[in-house]
């Protein structure tokens, strides 16, 4: 009995920290997200190097079907494959507003 209760629990504490798949993704949490960004595309997404690329103003249209592609692997990348596979639809789509509107 003990262990089907501590079984209970754990399952309902699961229930507790996970989010829904389609939950709505705040601007506050889109521009937490972004950070990311800025370690390749500089702070701000405005990059120093000679060798990089600033995405800050970007159109966010242009920034989300970029990061879609590198998503779904039709536009290759060093890194950026990876990393876009870990947000979701609705998360590109914010972060890439948040970018936009940097400039």
């Amino acid at each position: 009995m003990k262990k089907l209760l501590t079984l209970g629990l754990a399952v309902g504490m699961v229930g507790i920290f996970t989010f829904p798949a389609n939950a709505e993704v705040s601007p506050k949490a889109a521009e937490v997200m972004a950070t990311t960004c800025f370690g390749c595309h500089g702070s701000e997404g405005k990059t120093a190097n000679k060798n990089g690329y600033s995405i800050a103003g970007k159109p966010a249209k242009v920034i989300e079907m970029d990061l879609k592609a590198y998503k779904e692997d039709k536009k290759k990348g060093t890194i950026m494959n990876r990393i876009a596979k870990g947000y979701s639809d609705e998360e590109i789509a914010e972060i890439a507003k948040y970018i936009s509107s940097l400039k």
